[in-house]
């Protein structure tokens, strides 16, 4: 087994919600010192409150340097946060994006035409350290930086590094929001194993088994999904039968997950003109 790489980075985050807070408590639980990392929140969780009690640092004004910051308001804030990002222009500091929609450019117009700017998108399951996250980077970030990034990044999930920036939209929609789709999916099989007369423990513990184990086999398998998906399949069977609900052309999920996919895309790219 080959070592862990220690982390040695100091961290700014400006808007710490539930996806920041998941990748800042999988940095903690990577050992990374949280006196090395700055939140800066206007109303922080009770949760992040918690953990000032351990050495993070909570709206602390320090006059210190950073080598990343982490953007993780809302798209709809970013005019309000202006000024911070700005001070923190010209001081060698990497800036991280994690804001859907939201592209270089736009950033590079608040913080500085040659400044390090990266854009990321995440998702939810970094808390549990299997989170992917897509990366984009602008033409400022030098490579030590992009190593020790990826570092940051990786210490919670996979990284899958994209040279087309307009693929985001896509990725947002994928895998941004891509967990909600299979919470979704959890909830809706619960209820039904509830309504065919399964208590909600039986129906739920056979639920999340029965999805992290599939997840599991998609990540672990040399086959494609469609294949797994047919070797479940017995002709005639139940599995059949469901699947000729679920596949059906005109009302199944081919057409529904298509939709819902295009909107949370087509949502992405009105982010980007707020």
């Amino acid at each position: 087994m080959t070592a862990e790489k220690k982390i040695n980075q100091r961290i700014k985050i400006i808007g710490c919600g539930k996806m920041a807070s998941a990748i800042l408590d999988a940095w903690l639980k990577k050992s990374i010192s949280p006196q090395d990392i700055y939140v800066d929140d206007p109303k922080p969780s009770e949760w992040l409150i918690e953990k000032k009690k351990h050495g993070l640092n909570i709206n602390t004004k320090a006059d210190v340097s950073f080598d990343y910051c982490f953007i993780g308001v809302k798209p709809q804030s970013l005019d309000e946060i202006k000024l911070k990002l700005k001070g923190l222009s010209k001081k060698n500091v990497t800036f991280v994006s994690m804001l859907a929609g939201i592209k270089i450019n736009r950033l590079e117009d608040i913080i500085g035409k040659d400044e390090s700017i990266v854009r990321i998108m995440p998702n939810l399951p970094a808390e549990i350290l299997k989170g992917v996250t897509a990366v984009k980077e602008n033409k400022w970030v030098e490579p030590k930086q992009s190593k020790n990034l990826a570092l940051l990044l990786e210490a919670f999930g996979e990284t899958v590094k994209f040279v087309e920036e307009k693929k985001f939209d896509a990725v947002t929609a994928i895998s941004g929001s891509g967990p909600a789709y299979i919470f979704l999916i959890a909830e809706l099989m619960t209820e039904v194993g509830i309504n065919l007369g399964l208590s909600y423990d039986e129906a739920f513990k056979l639920v999340k088994h029965t999805i992290d184990g599939a997840g599991s086999l998609i990540v672990n398998s040399s086959l494609k999904p469609q294949k797994l998906r047919e070797n479940v399949t017995s002709p005639g069977g139940t599995t059949h039968e469901a699947l000729a609900i679920l596949m059906n052309k005109d009302n199944g999920l081919p057409k529904i997950f298509s939709a819902a996919i295009k909107a949370a895309a087509q949502r992405s790219k009105e982010l980007s003109k707020v």
